[in-house]
Formats: C-alpha cells, structure tokens, sequence
C-alpha cells in the first residue's frame, strides 16, 4: 500500500536525480553491504560508514543524531552545485529535487504528499500547528508531565496570549501497559478540550505512547489529536495513518541522521481547514510565498538520509534499534542501584532506555563518561535522577558492553 502509494506521489514530482553524487555513494554503501559475509560484518560495515571520531561512543541519537558519510558527502555537493550558479540552482531545478525529497518524506511517514511539509525541527512544526488553530480563552490543551519543552512552549505561548488552558497528565515514573495510560488520558478529557498533545516517544522514559488507541479517544470526540514525533522517525518505522494522529512533527537530524536543523510536518488532510499555519499558507510545497527561500542543500541531503535507511530497509533499522536496546537491558539488569525506566513491553518501548541511578549524581555521572572515556549518554530528569542511553545502527553490542561497565565503575567510585 505505502509503496503504491510513494510510486504515485512521484509521478508528480520532478524526474531528476535525488543529488549529484548520490547514486555513486549509494552504489558503494550498496556493495560495501551486501558483501557482508554475516550479520555481525553487516553492522560492521554501517558503523564503518559513519565519520565518528574513534574511540567516541554516540549513545545519545534522542539529542542529536550521527550523519552517515554519504549522506554528508551529498550535502557538500548539493552545496557546491548551488553555490556554482546561486539563482538558477536555488530557484530552477534544484527546488524541483525538494519536491522529491517531499514525496521521499510523505512515503517514509506513510503519509500522502499533500499532507507533509518540510521543515528545520519539531518544534518549528509544533509551534505553526499551535499557531494554525482558532483556539480561543478556556479552551483546554491535554498533554503530559513528560512532554519536551519544544513541544509543550506553543502551548504555554496560547495560554499566555488567549488564555487557553493547559491540562497535564501526571506521568508515572514507570508504566505498568498501555491500558494504564489510556485510563490516565481518557479520565482527563473533558467537554471543553480540543487538543490532545502527546509525544510519540516520550524524550523522558523512552515510552512509545499507544497512539492509535489514543486516537480511538479523540476522534469520536472531534478532538485534534497532535504528535510530537521527535524521537520515531528513523528508529521506529512510522506509519501516522496507522497511528491516527492529526499533526505529527519530527526533527530528522536526531534518528533519521538528516543534517542537523531539518524535519517533518505532517497535517492530515482531513483536519487542514482546522489547522492552518502561516508557514503553509502559499501550500505545502517546499517553496512557496509563505515559506520563503529554503536552504536547498541541506533539504536535498534529507532526501539522501532517507536514501540511508531505505538502503538498509526501514524495518531492519527498528530491527536493529530494539535489539541493541535489548541488549542493553539485559545488561543492566546486574548493575546494582540502577532502575529501568523504561516499559519492558516492546510495543511501549523501542530504541530508548532510560535509568534511574539509586546512588551517585546522574549530571556528574554523565559529564565523567564522556570527559574520561568518551561516552556520550543523556542526564535526564533530575527529579529521577535519570540518564537516558539511545542505541542506533551505528552502534554494536561490544559499545554497549564496555558503557555499561563503566557506568558501573563509574557509580560505584562515586
């Protein structure tokens, strides 16, 4: 269906080559892979094809991601090809090539392409589907106690303007299933909300919210269902009709391992006389009036990340993500004063796995691992005293080993 679909959505877009020296960057990663004799040497040869300074273990794709090489070799192309004749190739064919990174995008969500928009970040995406409602004083907003600041500041920005209100769920420290957060969120809907904004990921524990039975609660109710999907795209194999969500917005350059200041925007098509963004006044094309000039190369380069992983296969990523995030806990399980966060249904799970330390300072504990031995991890809340650990296809069970015991000596030095 997504395949029909994406053949469908490029027809119309422009028959040029995605980027210059893509095809023969790809054609290596291609060959690179496939003469992996197992599937230990495959993995081998994806790390390979990251520019990751040696000895640095990058654990921590839910801040800011690691782009492949090709994908950065492809970036400076498209730069030095604009750069060679600025008009023609910022205003002319190259802007075409934008509409099939657009149509690349659309399949990747499992969106049609008159529904997605390219942007710089989730946030920007969250803040122009704030700014494209009629929401007016006493409407209620439900979200969470575990939502990232960039997605919970529209809202706070609407409350403070026209005085719409913000409900927040009070999150659990850890979640027992999805039944438990469908309770906590129906039995807060009210007659006066209009939007529910939850995460897809949560940036705090790593939950995958139960979007599509969400989704069975706000519908029926007419209530705008709106995601903050930072952390899925490029971990998770997305699929927002199948979620059910209304608006869905991503930053690519976190587990797509797009350049950084890139990300999506989905609208459904359905809700888009109801969310009406100013950015998106001229269409959802990636130029337009109401858009202005667009940074072409680094919108070109997205389409060569999503090229990455459709090269490796979208599901083999996921794959790979949760078995990593498998391995990880099951190493943790022995150290001492450490918590899991994070569910251990993998339908509530995915390529986050967020700790609570029992002893020790997580910010402390966090800056020793990278200062003294090059371990990037995420301090957490400091409510949990939480370090938050994201497993990525360029990362390999050995990396996770050796965090893991260091972490350990780490904490117990104190």
């Amino acid at each position: 269906m997504r395949r029909r679909r994406f053949v469908r959505q490029l027809a119309g877009a422009a028959a040029l080559p995605l980027l210059p020296s893509a095809p023969e960057g790809f054609a290596g990663l291609r060959r690179d892979l496939a003469r992996a004799p197992d599937d230990r040497a495959y993995w081998k040869a994806v790390r390979a094809g990251f520019m990751l300074r040696p000895g640095l273990s990058h654990l921590n794709c839910g801040t800011i991601g690691a782009t492949p090489r090709v994908v950065v070799e492809a970036h400076a192309a498209a730069l030095w090809d604009v750069e060679s004749d600025p008009q023609a190739n910022v205003f002319g064919a190259p802007s075409h090539r934008m509409e099939e990174v657009r149509a690349h995008a659309a399949d990747f969500l499992g969106a049609t392409l008159d529904e997605v928009a390219l942007t710089r970040n989730t946030t920007e995406g969250m803040n122009e589907v704030a700014r494209g409602l009629d929401l007016r004083r006493g409407d209620q907003v439900l979200t969470t106690t575990h939502e990232h600041p960039g997605g919970s500041v529209c809202w706070e920005h609407l409350a403070r303007r026209i005085g719409v209100e913000i409900v927040r769920i009070d999150m659990p420290r850890t979640v027992s299933g999805a039944d438990e957060i469908l309770e906590l969120v129906s039995s807060h809907i009210t007659p006066r909300t209009r939007v529910c904004s939850f995460s897809h990921v949560t940036t705090v524990t790593g939950l995958v919210m139960p979007m599509a039975a969400i989704a069975k609660l706000t519908r029926p109710r007419d209530i705008l269902l709106v995601c903050d999907g930072a952390q899925a795209p490029g971990m998770l194999n997305v699929d927002v009709a199948a979620l059910g969500v209304d608006t869905y917005a991503s930053s690519s350059h976190k587990w797509m391992l797009a350049p950084k200041g890139s990300g999506l925007l989905y609208i459904r098509k359905a809700v888009q006389d109801r969310v009406r963004p100013l950015f998106l006044e001229s269409g959802y094309r990636a130029y337009t009036a109401s858009s202005g000039t667009r940074n072409v190369p680094a919108i070109l380069a997205h389409g060569a990340a999503m090229e990455f992983h459709n090269t490796i296969g979208r599901d083999r990523v996921e794959a790979r993500c949760r078995a990593l995030s498998r391995h990880l806990r099951g190493r943790l399980e022995h150290v001492p004063d450490v918590t899991i966060l994070t569910p251990v249904d993998e339908r509530l799970s995915g390529g986050i796995v967020t700790i609570s330390l029992d002893r020790g300072n997580a910010r402390a504990v966090r800056s020793t691992m990278y200062r003294d031995y090059g371990i990037v991890l995420k301090a957490g809340r400091a409510e949990y005293n939480a370090i938050r650990v994201s497993t990525h296809v360029f990362n390999d069970e050995d990396e996770i080993d050796r965090a893991v015991d260091i972490l350990a000596r780490v904490m117990a030095a104190g």
